[in-house]
């Protein structure tokens, strides 16, 4: 089984989130949009099956940000996420080291996953990506 994380933005008009059959996290997001914060296992073995399994259960994707663990380094810390908040921040830099920040936040009780992303397409810096739930 391969993990995967991912948060998406959708629009609020085309998404059933009975159609999800995974865990998530929902944080309204605007009048129009939710982030929805993704974790599960699979066996996809890609960013783009994912990313087509996804295409079919939900319309109005807006955005996505997907990590699978074939494709990316990804730490999963769980805990009770039941009604909690979900924020991101990203950490990018030409030499940043996923192991430098895995050690800086592997300690926090709010940290639930850390993960490598694609390169910035702006400057194509490393980019590693921390997920909260508070």
């Amino acid at each position: 089984m391969n993990t995967f994380v991912w948060n998406i933005t959708v629009n609020k008009q085309y998404i059933s989130l009975e159609n999800l059959n995974f865990d998530f996290i929902k944080n309204n997001w605007w009048n129009w949009n939710i982030v929805l914060f993704i974790f599960w296992e699979t066996k996809l073995k890609t960013s783009d099956e994912l990313l087509k399994m996804l295409e079919e259960k939900v319309w109005g994707l807006e955005d996505y940000d997907i990590s699978i663990s074939t494709e990316d380094k990804i730490e999963l810390i769980p805990f009770d996420y039941e009604e909690w908040i979900y924020e991101i921040a990203s950490f990018e830099w030409e030499n940043i080291n996923f192991e430098e920040i895995r050690n800086r936040f592997i300690e926090t009780d709010i940290v639930f996953s850390i993960r490598e992303a694609e390169n910035s397409e702006k400057f194509w810096n490393k980019v590693i990506k921390v997920d909260f739930v508070y």
